[in-house]
């Protein structure tokens, strides 16, 4: 029943045949999540206090937060106790896995960023099945919040198949 309520949440950034936490992947690595310092301030310092009181702990490291504690193993705190449900409050690696961005070397002079697999415990990545569909999604979800971090800039996205 909770499953249906939150469906509209829960769809952004979710592969088509994942199987949640009963694969047994780590996909949810809460030690490696991190964003930079205008995501954060843009999609999560208004949100930081309610985080914070849910165990999330946030560690600023230059142009960096880092995540620690966002998830208690098969659920997402940002999405659990997220103040407005119908914005998925994620970091942007969080909504786009088994992908992620190379944050180090995004192309700001032709406005490109590359993606690469995360990690390789994904079983649609290790059988090589993420849908067409879900790729669609991947590059909505970067131009979307991309356009938004980097003042109405429309990136294009290079899919690398290799893990970062």
């Amino acid at each position: 029943m909770e499953k249906k309520k939150n469906k509209k949440q829960l769809f952004e950034g979710k592969i088509q045949g994942c199987q949640q936490y009963k694969c047994g992947c780590s996909c949810c690595d809460e030690d490696q999540v991190e964003e930079w310092a205008n995501e954060y301030f843009l999609f999560h310092e208004p949100i930081k206090e309610n985080l914070i009181a849910h165990g999330v702990k946030m560690i600023f490291n230059g142009d960096r937060v880092e995540f620690k504690n966002c998830s208690t193993g098969t659920e997402c705190k940002f999405i659990k106790y997220s103040l407005n449900k119908d914005r998925d409050a994620r970091p942007i690696d969080c909504k786009i896995y088994p992908y992620c961005v190379d944050w180090n070397k995004i192309d700001f002079n032709n406005k490109v960023v590359n993606l690469y697999y995360w990690d390789n415990d994904c079983p649609l990545v290790k059988n090589k099945k993420i849908p067409e569909k879900f790729k669609k999604e991947v590059v909505d979800i970067i131009k979307r919040d991309f356009a938004v971090l980097f003042y109405g800039a429309i990136f294009d996205v290079n899919f690398i198949n290799k893990v970062i």
